[in-house]
């Protein structure tokens, strides 16, 4: 269907206008409750006391943590990096 040119355009006030482009205010509320409910929540509980650990915490059967660079193989294979910056292994 073409555009009837003869009839007037659809004019729009700015109150239309400004109605459209406004966010509606239940939004806005929702919002606001929202960032008042997290920041109670940051803020509730920033020092706990000792008897709102769980029991047992910290563990005392808990093993301590070892370092990544020890090794369990046998003596004779760990690496010696020598002049040239290349590792080889030693045999003892």
């Amino acid at each position: 269907m073409t555009h009837d040119f003869n009839k007037p355009p659809h004019t729009t006030s700015s109150e239309e206008n400004t109605q459209k482009k406004r966010i509606p205010v239940y939004m806005l509320i929702l919002v606001g409750i929202f960032l008042i409910a997290l920041l109670f929540y940051m803020f509730a509980d920033m020092k706990p006391s000792a008897s709102d650990a769980p029991p047992n915490h910290p563990a005392p059967n808990a093993q301590t943590a070892t370092a990544n660079d020890t090794t369990s193989g046998a003596p004779g294979d760990e690496a010696v990096a020598n002049d040239s910056n290349t590792a080889t292994a030693t045999d003892h």
